[in-house]
């Protein structure tokens, strides 16, 4: 066993082989298999602080000319929509066309309908990842125009969605929101 101080955390490796499986890598998931556990649980924190606050505190924004917590439950919204479609696939039928349309589309849902809404469009952004084979995670892609293969993409883009949660958890923690998964933690 091999302990080794990693920003602070000590971290544990077993050198060997598995029972039964020979190698250590044939345990670890792959790239794939991790980004789609990471929106996972993105989807659950980002529907956990939308259930979290009450329906009143959706329009607070720390300052003027900055987004409310509903603009940014929004935003999540339509990248979970419309990321996908600069990696070759189509958006769902129920989102708006460009990101601004549906931007707006997703920031003006009720408490109720953006609950909902959150599972839809993490649902789809999951089964495409999900469903993406290596041929598809290796092809030309893009982020906001700018080219990149589709895998870079999938993870700036998850990257970009993390930004956002946290921004959310601010916003939370200002308003007195503890997120549902630290309660107890404080």
């Amino acid at each position: 066993m091999l302990r080794k101080a990693v920003g602070g955390m000590v971290v544990t490796m077993v050198v060997g082989s598995v029972v039964g499986t020979g190698s250590v890598e044939a345990q670890a998931p792959t790239w794939q298999d991790v980004q789609v556990s990471d929106i996972e649980g993105m989807h659950e924190k980002f529907k956990a602080l939308a259930g979290a606050f009450d329906e009143s505190q959706y329009d607070w924004r720390p300052m003027e000319g900055v987004r409310s917590v509903l603009d940014v439950l929004g935003l999540a919204v339509a990248e979970a929509h419309l990321f996908p479609t600069g990696w070759g696939y189509d958006a769902p039928p129920t989102s708006e066309p460009g990101f601004y349309e549906e931007l707006e589309r997703a920031a003006a849902l009720s408490k109720a309908d953006m609950l909902r809404e959150l599972d839809v469009s993490f649902d789809f952004l999951i089964e495409v990842v999900a469903g993406m084979s290596e041929s598809e995670r290796m092809a030309a892609g893009e982020y906001f125009g700018q080219p990149m293969p589709v895998h870079a993409s999938v993870a700036v883009a998850m990257n970009d969605m993390h930004e956002h949660l946290g921004q959310l958890i601010a916003y939370a923690r200002t308003n007195r929101v503890v997120p549902p998964w630290s309660r107890g933690n404080d």
